[in-house]
């Protein structure tokens, strides 16, 4: 049986964040056959931008950057750390898992110590889409709903990023964020990871990155 561990809550998404969201995103019902999307970071298109995937910010000396990937990209990554691992999460014929993964960095530049909690990191997209990462536990019983041990996902813990961890200065994290893959939507225009909280020493902070879909012409 997979270890049982509570969610670790975070603070409140403060006001501002649902406010700005609320610009971006129409609330209609979402349709289900949307056009090809790319995904752009920054929260809005503007002209002239460089079209990158790599979403960056810093808050309080802490810099964190991440990017959505591919199967192909994230599976190559589990491959390349933990060889053999790669289509682990692959289903009956082959079929994809149906995730949403991304590579998020996080480097302390601090001189005080950072405490990470990845439960604290929130994906959000259009109306009502607010979800936590898949930990160890939901993986583990990803694993088993498609007839595959549980225990195959042990070697490739430490590729993605599930419980707490300290880090210190110069000492940067980077790993795989998990979560369950977005239902189809003509209408989302944006999407968000937020870190709703994490500590520098004995304050706590909030950070985030964003992203705007863009039609594939």
């Amino acid at each position: 049986m997979p270890p049982s561990r509570p969610r670790v809550p975070g603070r409140p998404v403060p006001r501002i964040v649902f406010l700005s969201l609320i610009l971006l995103i129409s609330s209609r019902e979402f349709a289900s056959e949307p056009l090809p999307a790319r995904i752009v970071a920054g929260p809005v298109c503007v002209e002239g931008e460089a079209k990158t995937d790599l979403a960056s910010t810093s808050s309080r000396g802490v810099a964190f950057s991440a990017r959505p990937l591919a199967v192909s990209e994230w599976e190559g990554w589990i491959d390349k750390h933990s060889p053999g691992s790669g289509g682990l999460f692959r289903g009956p014929g082959g079929r994809p898992a149906p995730f949403q993964v991304f590579l998020l960095s996080v480097d302390n530049r601090n001189r005080e110590l950072v405490r990470l909690q990845p439960g604290n990191i929130l994906r959000i997209g259009g109306p009502h889409e607010e979800d936590h990462i898949l930990d160890y536990t939901d993986l583990y019983q990803y694993l088993e709903g498609i007839g595959k041990p549980g225990e195959d996902l042990d070697p490739m813990r430490d590729d993605f990023f599930d419980s707490g961890m300290i880090l210190d200065t110069g000492q940067p994290a980077e790993r795989l964020l998990f979560f369950r893959e977005m239902p189809p939507s003509k209408k989302r225009k944006a999407m968000m990871l937020l870190v709703s909280s994490f500590q520098v020493g004995t304050e706590t902070y909030q950070a985030s990155m964003a992203w705007h879909f863009e039609k594939v012409k």
